[in-house]
């Protein structure tokens, strides 16, 4: 995608910071049922490594999402180096996609369990 159709498709993600809110729940919600679960060991630390994999979530955005986010005001601004920001905006987002991803099975398993 050009640069000029690429930085018309992020308009479709204002306002998607709200749901970034949940993470600090999602949190919490681990660790409570880790705490909920502690008579089960490997539930229980599946919780915990629920609640990790969330704080590395949000490490990651901190790192390398939020910086390029910043650097084009949320994808408003054109700099000369965009590319580069383009391709650690979309690899952040896919990696954090896996690690929320292995954060809700390690969840679900922990309660089903």
């Amino acid at each position: 995608m050009g640069e000029a159709d690429y930085f018309v498709a992020q308009r479709a993600f204002a306002g998607w910071w709200i749901v970034g809110l949940m993470l600090p729940l999602a949190i919490l919600a681990n660790i409570g049922n880790a705490a909920a679960l502690r008579a089960d060991g490997p539930a229980m630390v599946l919780s915990i490594a629920g609640a990790v994999l969330i704080v590395v979530n949000l490490l990651i955005f901190m790192i390398f999402t939020r910086p390029a986010n910043a650097a084009t005001k949320n994808w408003t601004v054109q700099p000369e180096h965009w590319e580069s920001l383009r391709r650690e905006w979309e690899y952040s987002h896919a990696v954090n996609a896996a690690v929320t991803f292995l954060a809700f099975c390690c969840a679900t398993l922990a309660s089903i369990r």
